[in-house]
């Protein structure tokens, strides 16, 4: 009986149409996933308008007046793409498995390649924090190296973990509703409501034993019960804003627990109807379509020498080319708490 492996077709349809737990990942609830069909990545940052129509004395030239200025950026895509060897050795358990399920070669590559899509999906939330959280991108991995600056206004950037009395690990006395009042106050010129805050078990923490937090939700007969209540007393005291508790992250190469949202960060994402704050853009790739019509999107590819090599493997190769783009850099305001 030979083993059935399926085919590129139906691995790339595999990974591009499996579906992410969205209670694990949320970043594309605001950083979608667009497919364009570039090489380069270019868009124009956009500004809210200002001033308001002059009056004007019949019989004269209308005034001329200036409107917001779009900064156009540009830059080059980025490549992420990697391949796994399925050996001799996993091939020769799935033939045995084989001997009696002619499916076990499909199997094991469907299975492998749905681990190859959580890497690539825990990537794609990886970039998406990090330019929220930092307004940067950093790459320096596997020889690859470079830099995007999403130029989030340092004004929106908030630092109060080395103030005496107002880092909100000093729980006695520091005042995390007036904080995230004060922060709400910088979407004012914008074009954009504040519509969400974010932040992780950590800084949930903080909040649960903050004694002026506390205080405030006796006025509303609530009582904070651990963590799981504290996004609840926060929109009680502040109705306008969301607020949810994210407390995911992932393994890294060394097997160690990395947070999407770093322990001492707290961070508010606006918006506006009918306006996209950011996506994530996919470029083509040979990968989708071939030389002759490149698509964007997550491709798959499987190379099958289990037959012809000295050594019989399969190569699985999963991937994605694009990086993040940030339309209104201003409606993002981080702040570090603790």
């Amino acid at each position: 009986m030979t083993l059935q492996f399926p085919t590129t077709q139906e691995i790339t349809h595999i990974v591009r149409n499996r579906v992410v737990d969205p209670s694990m990942f949320i970043g594309r609830q605001f950083c979608p996933i667009v497919p364009e069909y570039v090489l380069d990545i270019q868009y124009d940052v956009l500004y809210p308008s200002f001033g308001m129509t002059k009056p004007h004395q019949i019989g004269t030239e209308p005034s001329t007046i200036n409107v917001p200025v779009m900064d156009t950026k540009r830059f080059g895509t980025a490549y992420w793409k990697e391949t796994y060897r399925i050996n001799e050795q996993e091939l020769l358990y799935a033939r045995q498995a084989g001997s009696y399920n002619q499916r076990a070669g499909r199997d094991l590559v469907a299975q492998r390649s749905i681990h190859m899509d959580t890497r690539l999906e825990t990537r794609l939330e990886w970039l998406t924090w990090q330019a929220v959280i930092n307004g940067t991108l950093n790459i320096d991995d596997n020889g690859v190296q470079y830099a995007v600056d999403y130029k989030i206004p340092d004004s929106n950037k908030k630092d109060i973990s080395a103030v005496t009395g107002q880092k909100w690990s000093d729980t006695k006395n520091s005042d995390p509703i007036a904080d995230i009042n004060d922060w709400i106050l910088l979407y004012r010129g914008t074009g954009a409501k504040p519509r969400k805050a974010y932040f992780n078990a950590s800084v949930a923490k903080l909040l649960s034993t903050n004694a002026n937090f506390r205080e405030l939700l006796k006025r509303y007969n609530v009582q904070l019960t651990g963590l799981s209540n504290v996004a609840e007393g926060l929109k009680i005291l502040i109705p306008n804003l969301e607020f949810e508790m994210y407390d995911e992250g992932y393994l890294d190469e060394s097997k160690n627990f990395q947070l999407f949202i770093p322990d001492n960060q707290f961070i508010i994402i606006g918006d506006y109807p009918g306006e996209k704050m950011m996506d994530f853009v996919s470029t083509i790739t040979l990968h989708n379509g071939g030389v002759g019509n490149p698509q964007p999107g997550k491709f798959a590819l499987i190379e099958d020498k289990s037959q012809a090599e000295k050594n019989p493997h399969l190569d699985l190769t999963v991937g994605i080319y694009g990086l993040p783009r940030m339309f209104h850099p201003n409606w993002i305001v981080t702040a570090k708490v603790a």
